[in-house]
């Protein structure tokens, strides 16, 4: 039985609606990923919930695509010894600032049109108060690197482990 014109349209809109959908699909999987945090990464502890899951933006990897206070997921540095392949952590130092930790406090000064604005004091609401972090000098985030911390930062971490380069990080966290 030969098919109609009419049968024959209707195949190609059905067609080239299930081909248009799946291409949506299969586009927001790899611009949007969800991430299960590692059971024994705490240091992010309230904001990000242990074992629970989280989307990732996986697009947003660059400087520019990062705000102050973004958490974001990289890949742990490979002289850190852990079961986890990633990490969390808030981006609080983009390239070309001056970051240091005095008492407890964040200082930055951003780089802003190749000018170094003046230091001023970070607020960080999510910071459990009860945290003595030890303090460290000023530090120039160097160039396709962030400077990361933990929102729980009873722990001296190295600064190695804080300036993470821009081709280990996998995505920003969307709430």
């Amino acid at each position: 039985m030969p098919m109609s014109p009419r049968d024959i349209l209707s195949s190609v809109v059905f067609y080239l609606g299930v081909t248009v959908v799946t291409v949506l699909l299969l586009r927001f999987g790899t611009q949007y990923g969800l991430e299960k945090v590692a059971q024994d990464f705490t240091r992010m502890e309230p904001r990000l919930e242990r074992g629970g899951h989280l989307f990732v933006n996986k697009w947003a990897r660059l400087p520019q695509d990062l705000e102050y206070e973004d958490i974001i997921m990289y890949r742990r540095p490979l002289w850190k010894r852990a079961s986890y392949q990633y990490e969390f952590a808030r981006v609080v130092g983009k390239p070309g600032d001056v970051v240091e930790l005095i008492g407890s406090k964040l200082w930055r000064a951003e780089r802003r049109e190749g000018k170094l604005e003046p230091r001023q004091p970070v607020t960080e609401p999510f910071l459990n108060p009860r945290d003595r972090p030890a303090d460290f000098s000023a530090v120039l985030v160097p160039r396709n690197t962030v400077l990361v911390m933990f929102d729980s930062r009873n722990h001296r971490e190295p600064l190695r482990d804080l300036l993470i380069p821009v081709r280990a990080i996998r995505g920003r966290v969307i709430r």
